[in-house]
């Protein structure tokens, strides 16, 4: 019976690294992917819950050091999205009771699908470039940056990922990320970085709630924590060997990965609801 408890904990290590190693790699903690298997354990709901979300925010501070030793960081985004994704979960938080949970499950996987195509889909740069050549306009002038509405787009995406994210208790990194890439123009391998980085803040935040609630398991914390801390400080070393363009594709296949787990999840509740009424 121990032996067979040992191969289950090798097993559930073993998973949890390679989930951390991608996580670490995309900037995405991919706290959904790893969720099932730790219910699996026979833990209840909650600590299951409490006890993902620390395994997590362990792997996701590894990650986020490592993403900072390779300067993948912008520091102006951090603080500016971690500040309003915290009021926005917050505010997300006290509204859980008003919302069904299985309908907004639904439309993250939908946002998070839209998503993913989006950075799958190629963009015919080359057509871009000639044109700016021959028109002779440099790209900085296109985009006529304006601080303050940057601030203000970095300020309403970080709010309403929050928001979103607290009313069904998840970070969401997967919906945030890729709006930094396509939305904020935000080089890939700084997107990832920071991604993480704001990731680690607010998954700490969260964790620090289940703790006060008493709603972790220790052993599996203990268990499972280095795996993930090793496997995303790891996969974080990766991100700066892959070029744009292949991070973009990586990020764009987990996300899919992402909207499916997130879709079978709401169906599995939606199934659950239906027997039990």
């Amino acid at each position: 019976m121990e032996i067979d408890f040992i191969i289950y904990i090798l097993f559930l290590s073993s998973i949890g690294f390679i989930i951390s190693f991608i996580g670490g790699m995309v900037g995405l903690v991919l706290g959904i992917i790893r969720l099932p298997f730790i219910l699996s354990t026979g833990l209840s709901v909650t600590e299951s819950v409490g006890t993902n979300i620390g395994v997590s925010t362990l792997g996701a501070i590894t990650a986020a050091i490592q993403h900072i030793r390779n300067k993948n960081i912008s520091f102006t985004i951090f603080i500016i999205m971690a500040l309003t994704g915290a009021i926005g979960a917050f505010y997300g938080a006290s509204l859980t009771k008003y919302v069904q949970i299985n309908y907004m499950l639904i439309l993250i996987g939908v946002i998070i699908s839209y998503e993913s195509c989006i950075l799958l889909i190629k963009n015919n740069n080359k057509n871009k470039k000639i044109i700016k050549k021959l028109l002779n306009i440099n790209e900085k002038s296109i985009r006529l940056k304006n601080d303050y509405y940057e601030i203000f787009l970095q300020s309403i995406i970080g709010f309403l990922v929050g928001m979103l994210g607290g009313l069904v208790g998840l970070v969401l990194g997967s919906i945030r990320l890729p709006a930094m890439i396509k939305i904020l123009k935000t080089e890939p391998k700084i997107a990832v970085g920071t991604n993480m980085l704001i990731s680690s803040v607010m998954g700490i935040s969260g964790f620090i709630g289940h703790i006060i609630s008493d709603e972790f398991n220790l052993l599996y914390l203990i268990v499972l924590g280095p795996s993930a801390m090793i496997g995303g400080f790891v996969g974080a070393k990766y991100t700066n060997r892959l070029s744009p363009t292949k991070l973009k594709k990586l990020i764009g296949i987990v996300l899919a990965i992402v909207a499916v787990t997130i879709f079978i999840s709401a169906i599995k509740n939606f199934s659950f609801l239906f027997i039990h009424n």
